[in-house]
Order: C-alpha cells, then sequence, then structure tokens
C-alpha cells in the first residue's frame, strides 16, 4: 500500500468487514442497506418524540417536498395564467398552493432579476434548454390535471426506466438474478434514490443515461447509443463529461479512442442546440445571453454565497466553515473556490495519467471519476451522490463473477461506495461525512502500489 497507516488500519478493518459478513453478495448488501435506513429512520423518530431540538432528518424539510420539481415548474407563469385567473387553483394540496402564490412573481420577473448586477433571486434561466423544456412540460402539465399528476408522472417515468435500464445491465452484462435484482434496487430504492425522488431532481435521470452510456462501454457494446444517452445526461448535469475517460484503459488504438471521447461531447453539442431551438419556442425568454445572466446570479448566490449548504457534499465546506468563523468576506469563496478548481484538475491529470498505466483498475477508476467533481465543485446537494449507483452495481457483478479473498481491494472499494449510498448524518453534518468518505476513496485508489494483474483487470472494452 502506498497510503499513510493513518488510512491503511480503518480501511483494512472496513475490508475485513465487508469479507467477514460476506457483504459483497447481493441479498446481504441489500439487507445491510435497508437495515441501516431502517435504523436510521427509528432513531430520527425516537429523537423527535422526546422533543429532539434542531433539524434531524434523512431528508429536507417537509416544506421542500418536491421542491425542485414544484418551484422550477411552476416559475412559468405563463402555464398558470388561466389557473390563476379562475381560482382553479384552490383544489391543490397548500403546498403547491404555496410555491404557486409566493414563487411566480420572482420568477417571473426573470429578465429584471438578470440585469440587476446585484440581484440574488434565482430564475430559470441557469438551466440548460433541455432541463428547462422538461420543466416547461411539468408546468403544463400541473395547469392542465393538476401538480399530483405532475410528481405522480415524474416518478412513474423515472421508475419505469430504472427497471428498463435494470433489465439491460441484466442483457448486456448476463448479470445473474440475484444482482439484477439488486441493481433495480440501487437504482430505485436505496437512500440516494429516494431522496432523489422526495425532491423530484433530474439528477436520477442523469444517473441512468450515464449508467446506460457505462453499459455500453462495459459491454463493448451498442456504443453510438452510449454516446448519445451521455450526451443527452450532458444537457441535464455537465460533470459527466469526464467519464469518457474511461477510455484511457481500452486496448483500442489512441486515434479509435480519442473518437469515443469526442462523440459524446458532438452528440451533447447537437442535442442542445436542437433543444435551445425547442425550448425557446416554447419559453422565448430563454436565450444564450439570458443563460449566461441566469447562471451569474446562481454562481454569486451558490458558489459565492451563503446558499447551498445543506447536505453539500463538496468539500469546500471546509474553507466555507473556516471563512465564516474568521468573519471573511464574499472573495474568500471565490479564490478558495479558484484553489480547488485548480487542485481538481491537477488531480484529474495524476488520476489519468495512472489510469492509463493500468495503476488503477476500472472500477477504482470509475470511483475517481465519479467522485471528483462531486468533491472540487462549490455545491454538489446529496441527490448527485446517486450517480454512484452504477459502480455500487458494477462492483457487485464482478465481486459474483469473481469471488473475493481476503484483502481484496474490491471489498474495500465496496464498504466504502456502500458508506456513501447510506444515511450517515443530518443536513448540516451528511454532507461533510460523505465528503470525507470520497476524499479517503481517492486517496485510496491513488495511494495503492503497483501495477493491476491481468486477473484483477477487465478492461472497459470488455
Amino acid at each position: 500500500m502506498g497510503y499513510s497507516l493513518w488510512l491503511k488500519r480503518p480501511l483494512a478493518r472496513l475490508n475485513q468487514l465487508v469479507f467477514d459478513y460476506r457483504l459483497y453478495q447481493p441479498t446481504r448488501a441489500f439487507a445491510a442497506l435497508i437495515a441501516i435506513m431502517a435504523v436510521r429512520a427509528l432513531v430520527d423518530d425516537i429523537y423527535h418524540a422526546f422533543g429532539g431540538p434542531g433539524r434531524w432528518s434523512m431528508f429536507f424539510d417537509p416544506a421542500d417536498l418536491f421542491a425542485d420539481f414544484a418551484k422550477v415548474a411552476t416559475a412559468y407563469k405563463f402555464a398558470f395564467t388561466d389557473v390563476m385567473a379562475k381560482g382553479q387553483y384552490s383544489y391543490w394540496p397548500q403546498l403547491f398552493q404555496d410555491y404557486l402564490l409566493n414563487n411566480l412573481g420572482a420568477a417571473d420577473d426573470s429578465l429584471r432579476n438578470i440585469n440587476d448586477p446585484h440581484s440574488h433571486t434565482i430564475t430559470t434561466l441557469h438551466i440548460p434548454p433541455l432541463t428547462v423544456i422538461i420543466f416547461v412540460l411539468g408546468a403544463m402539465t400541473m395547469a392542465s390535471a393538476g401538480p399530483m399528476a405532475a410528481v405522480l408522472g415524474f416518478m412513474v417515468a423515472y421508475m419505469a426506466l430504472g427497471v428498463a435500464v435494470m433489465r439491460i445491465f441484466a442483457h448486456l452484462c448476463d448479470a445473474p438474478r440475484p444482482v439484477m435484482w439488486f441493481c433495480g434496487f440501487a437504482l430505485c430504492l436505496s437512500y440516494p434514490a429516494i431522496w432523489m425522488l422526495t425532491r423530484e431532481n433530474v439528477a436520477g435521470f442523469a444517473m441512468l443515461l450515464v449508467f446506460f452510456y457505462l453499459l455500453t462501454l462495459w459491454a463493448d457494446r451498442w456504443r453510438w447509443m452510449g454516446w448519445i444517452a451521455l450526451g443527452l445526461a450532458l444537457n441535464l448535469r455537465p460533470e459527466p463529461a469526464v467519464l469518457v475517460l474511461l477510455e484511457l484503459q481500452g486496448e483500442a488504438p489512441v486515434g479509435r479512442k480519442l473518437v469515443r471521447m469526442i462523440a459524446p461531447g458532438l452528440a451533447a453539442v447537437g442535442i442542445a442546440a436542437l433543444s435551445l431551438q425547442v425550448i425557446h419556442a416554447l419559453y422565448p425568454v430563454y436565450t444564450v445571453e439570458h443563460f449566461f445572466k441566469g447562471l451569474a446570479i446562481y454562481h454569486r448566490v451558490y458558489a459565492q454565497g451563503s446558499m447551498g449548504n445543506d447536505w453539500n457534499v463538496s468539500l469546500q465546506f471546509l474553507p466555507r466553515l473556516l471563512g465564516k468563523a474568521l468573519g471573511m468576506g464574499p472573495g474568500w469563496d471565490e479564490i478558495t473556490g479558484k484553489i480547488f478548481w485548480a487542485g481538481g484538475v491537477a488531480a484529474l491529470v495524476l488520476g489519468a495519467r495512472k489510469a492509463a498505466r493500468r495503476g488503477m483498475d476500472r472500477h477504482e477508476w470509475l470511483f475517481f471519476l465519479t467522485a471528483l467533481p462531486l468533491l472540487t465543485l462549490p455545491v454538489m446537494a446529496y441527490y448527485h451522490l446517486l450517480r454512484i449507483v452504477p459502480l455500487l452495481v458494477f462492483l457487485m457483478l464482478d465481486l459474483s463473477q469473481r469471488p473475493p479473498r481476503p484483502g481484496d481491494s474490491r471489498l474495500t472499494l465496496l464498504g466504502l461506495v456502500g458508506l456513501v449510498v447510506s444515511p450517515l448524518g443530518t443536513n448540516d453534518t451528511h454532507g461533510p461525512i460523505v465528503a470525507l468518505v470520497l476524499l479517503v476513496g481517492c486517496l485510496f485508489v491513488m495511494g495503492r502500489a503497483g501495477l493491476v494483474g491481468a486477473e484483477g483487470q477487465v478492461r472497459p472494452n470488455g
């Protein structure tokens, strides 16, 4: 091992724990994850039953239930003109009435907000065009059929796509039935999946698209479909773009590797251009210029402001806490943000160098590429951790096909991922705990010494 003793000992204990209790078996892993969620929920209930102070929950406050979908979808007042004129929102649940009545005014004034250099009102103009299309269609569904129809439609669509991806996983990877069912649980009912569904965030759809891309890469089949899927995912969230670096471990010639890395980007650009035309027709206020102005407000409020601290899994919570304690001004967050960005780029270069030399296997490289953006960007809410679920599934598949021996590094990685997808803390503590677990995982995969042997290396290209 190339990492220090203070890290080696707890990771060795974690490795031994996973091996001794056979948590690498799908049924046992499923039982363990369910048990952790159940115990945590019971602790929450007992804490509140005895009048425990403060916030102590596995999710956002109840007032924020379905917030990402409801708040954003109701930001398009033109969809609700008739509804509000006729008072047809009176039968809506109070939650959605509050969103409609309290948020439409500021959000509908997007043009004034983005032209105000001191505005701290988040508009919907910072969202990529494909995502805006989803939310505008959601607003139209709310106006015509009611908000619960839109929310349930969102959930049903995610569950249906999750089951479809599970079946594709079983087909492309020849997964045993227990692993296939574990995949379905991880995609649809694990803690980060439930977290995403209670928040109604499109991060879940981005994860399913990324998982499909990874399946085509793992099996070396349907590659062009995988490129389109990743292109769609990048129009929901940009961070998965680094996953094209998984191609570095392939056996293909350098030229073909470059083509395979560029193809998803070209697909993303084409999808973005088409989406921009569609959303501009639906919502003329949305333009490229307004998008960048809205993005600047979002950056000022979240990246350099105090919002977004709840459930934030970014390592930037450390300088934020320090700056708050020292009374530093807004410039402090901007400076530390640039330092983290530079550090992330340097870490990516070092990781790519090691991966290209086969100094880490594909599971470790996937962990590193998934964790690094989460750690270094200013604000990454916990529901974005859903994108680590594909790695959990791939590890379970690999361990079922090649049973581990004591000390197998895959067990350590499985234990770390298991911690990441478990409810470990509250709104204030969970993010920092998960960030530290991700950091330990990155140090682990970067610190492992020696080349990966042929038995331990399964090429990304199949």
